[in-house]
């Protein structure tokens, strides 16, 4: 009954009294969803790829663009991580990541204990390690780059964070 004014609008209201009329019910309002609301869309993107004939070479070569269509993910693993990086950062702030602190964090990325009264020398920037190999913190403290593991989960994010900033001088490795 909540969803009825939605269901009559795509055209998918109906009386369901078994597991099947309840999947058709699902697949009719996930079609008009997914299908009928983005068709206008997705037809002015074939058009567009239609120009120079990029869409005739992504049917002729389609492995050779699954990559860029598909895989490319990177941006919304990035989100991800920054919000990993943020929760992170106000843990610490907030005591619950001892012995880790900011200052710490500010050393490890830059190699100074506190902000320079001038500020520092380049704008400090993040970039991420998309490499699964990578699952430590790295920083270049020349150029003050923080750059960032991605991990599946915030778990594992502030673990190998928390490790690696903390192995740093023992380790000489900044």
């Amino acid at each position: 009954m909540q969803a009825a004014d939605t269901l009559s609008i795509v055209g998918a209201l109906r009386r369901v009294t078994t597991l099947e009329e309840r999947d058709s019910l699902v697949q009719s309002a996930a079609d008009f969803f997914v299908n009928g609301r983005v068709c206008t869309a997705l037809q002015q993107f074939v058009e567009g790829l239609k120009t120079l004939n990029v869409l005739d070479e992504i049917q002729k070569n389609p492995a050779v663009f699954h990559e860029l269509f598909v895989c490319s993910n990177k941006r919304r693993i990035e989100n991800q991580t920054i919000c990993y990086w943020r929760d992170w950062l106000v843990d610490i702030e907030e005591g619950e990541c001892s012995p880790v602190t900011l200052e710490i964090i500010l050393e490890f990325a830059s190699r100074a204990s506190t902000v320079p009264p001038l500020g520092f020398p380049h704008r400090p920037q993040i970039e991420f390690l998309h490499e699964t190999n990578k699952v430590f913190p790295e920083a270049n403290t020349c150029l003050i780059v923080l750059r960032l593991p991605v991990h599946s989960d915030y778990e594992s994010f502030t673990k190998y964070m928390k490790e690696g900033v903390l192995q740093a001088p023992t380790f000489g490795v900044a």
